[in-house]
């Protein structure tokens, strides 16, 4: 007889104690008080626990669905802003001032992948992206002022990448002063859906 194989008896029959109540009284159960306490009021308090951690798991999920929410409306904003302007102003412009009055983002960046004069920014941009649509993460103090031509030595953001309907292709980012704010494990879902919608949209863009 082992502790592993009372243990599977016992999960095997639960009504055990319910058939054999004269063996609680000859059984010590540790608490946080000394002494002994009844199953009953241990199972409670494991019951009370659970439904503890159901309730910070519940309150999360409210906070991330609110939180989601909020972006998408923040999302849908900016791209029916972006449809009635975006035929009369330059793409990169509008975009950098939608994202900032409607998401509160630190810093934001729209880059065109034919201008010569952010070939570095694209570069670093392009590194951080490699093969995929949209990336994020905690930046060195380079790729952070370059990216975003901010003097700060340190920082994080999420990039995403886009074609026009025309063929021109551009990169857009977010970015903080907070290292953490934008971790590698973040999701990059409404970046990416930004990115998409705004490439379909009849948008003008810098003469080549």
């Amino acid at each position: 007889m082992t502790p592993e194989s009372v243990c599977a008896y016992l999960r095997a029959h639960p009504d055990f104690f319910q058939k054999h109540p004269d063996v609680l009284g000859e059984m010590t159960i540790s608490h946080v008080s000394d002494g002994a306490v009844s199953l009953v009021e241990r199972q409670v308090a494991v019951l009370r626990e659970r439904n503890a951690e159901l309730r910070r798991r519940l309150d999360k999920l409210v906070a991330n669905a609110e939180q989601n929410e909020a972006l998408l409306t923040a999302t849908q904003e900016v791209i029916a802003a972006i449809a009635d302007r975006g035929p009369k102003e330059e793409a990169a412009t509008l975009f950098c001032d939608l994202v900032r009055k409607h998401f509160d983002v630190e810093l934001v960046t729209f880059i065109w992948c034919h201008s010569e004069e952010a070939s570095e920014a694209l570069s670093i941009a392009e590194h951080l992206l490699g093969n995929k649509n949209a990336s994020s993460g905690p930046l060195r103090s380079h790729e952070f002022q370059t990216l975003f031509n901010d003097g700060n030595n340190e920082g994080s953001a999420a990039l995403a990448k886009l074609t026009t309907r025309s063929g021109h292709e551009a990169v857009i980012a977010v970015g903080s002063n907070d290292a953490a704010r934008y971790g590698m494990g973040d999701g990059t879902l409404f970046l990416e859906y930004l990115a998409k919608v705004i490439a379909s949209l009849p948008i003008q863009q810098p003469s080549d």
